[in-house]
């Protein structure tokens, strides 16, 4: 092997070695970041549709944002499964329930919390039961339209 391919050899291993590394740093960072916060309060809620929903959308009470979607999963009934986190510790009713909501009427989607009136209290790692799920506004136009020709006596 001449000096020539010794060094394009090593200038090649350096190459590789510092992409694994900057790729193992993403993976690190990018799974902190998605774990939660220690001692965060998080309940999960599972709906049937959350079009428009991401990691990192606003959760928030009375119209305030509160806190964030820390985490979303598949159950076994194929439920959209969202992890709820909020920076400190919520007085959450068990019957508080959960609705995805949208800014305007083409704005971005976050997650409503109402909090109920019962005595009973979820605890962090809870769940909220009465969720509404997203609303799709090209469903909405067509149910609308499907209406109108009902009405009208169209096919």
């Amino acid at each position: 092997m001449s000096r020539t391919e010794r060094r394009e050899f090593a200038t090649g291993a350096v190459a590789t070695l510092v992409i694994v590394a900057i790729l193992i740093g993403s993976a690190m960072a990018n799974r902190r970041r998605t774990e939660g916060a220690a001692g965060a309060f998080q309940v999960t809620a599972a709906f049937a549709r959350v079009d428009g929903i991401n990691v990192g959308s606003p959760v928030r009470v009375a119209g305030m944002e509160i806190g964030k979607v820390a985490r979303m999963t598949l159950d076994d009934s194929y439920r959209a499964v969202l992890t709820l986190e909020f920076p400190k510790a919520l007085d959450l009713s068990e019957d508080s329930s959960a609705a995805i909501q949208t800014d305007g009427l083409f704005g971005s989607k976050f997650v409503e919390v109402q909090p109920g009136g019962s005595d009973g209290a979820i605890k962090s790692g809870g769940r909220i039961s009465y969720v509404q799920d997203s609303v799709i506004l090209e469903d909405l136009i067509a149910t609308i339209v499907a209406r109108a020709k009902t009405l009208r006596g169209e096919p």
